[in-house]
């Protein structure tokens, strides 16, 4: 049971470009803070906010410090220091109220499938934009829609509709990009291997 732990990842990565966080000010910066709250409160509000809302809005708080911490630090290395011990303290809060989780409005296995989907479109982006082809900017739309959709067709048992959506992945980059480059394999590889852990994961 791992709905904070989603609620958090959510709120830094899910629709939203992890790498331009780093740079928001005044009212953006404010704008994401209040996204994160109601993302983490989207998935714990029907268990936390009655059973344990002070582990709750603790987290929240220390989510917040995090996202201030984010734009005011200048060395990369602290960058991806805030990135971790933002994931290692979501888990060790989560470990801390998962039984309250069994009656959440939420599944267990929906709420591992929602963090799949998370993963599948944003780890790799991130990767992407910090360590390689390191680009800050990197745009990587086609890989995560590519990704996306061979992650739901493969965990749906539609393997053709997975392998079809990275060819057409493949022939879309041939026709906008032509230049080959190595970010082309290491998406749909990508793919391939996490979904399927995840779904052995998932089911």
């Amino acid at each position: 049971m791992i709905h904070l732990f989603l609620g958090h990842y959510v709120a830094d990565h899910g629709f939203t470009h992890n790498s331009k966080l780093r740079h928001l000010k005044g009212w953006k910066l404010i704008e994401h803070m209040i996204w994160s709250v109601f993302a983490i409160l989207a998935f714990t509000f029907d268990t936390l906010l009655k059973n344990a809302p002070v582990i709750l809005f603790t987290f929240i708080a220390i989510h917040l410090v995090l996202d201030y911490l984010r734009v005011k630090v200048k060395k990369e290395n602290f960058y991806h220091l805030i990135e971790i011990s933002g994931i290692v303290l979501a888990l060790i809060f989560n470990f801390s109220v998962y039984k309250y989780f069994y009656t959440s409005y939420l599944s267990k296995e929906f709420v591992l499938y929602l963090l799949g989907m998370a993963l599948v479109t944003t780890a790799l982006s991130y990767f992407f934009r910090n360590f390689y082809p390191k680009d800050e900017m990197f745009e990587d739309l086609e890989g995560i829609s590519e990704r996306l959709a061979f992650f739901v067709f493969f965990l749906a048992n539609k393997p053709f509709f997975a392998f079809l959506s990275l060819l057409l992945g493949f022939l879309y980059r041939l026709w906008k990009v032509k230049k080959f480059d190595h970010v082309w394999w290491i998406s749909p590889a990508f793919a391939v291997v996490f979904s399927a852990v995840w779904k052995v994961i998932v089911f």
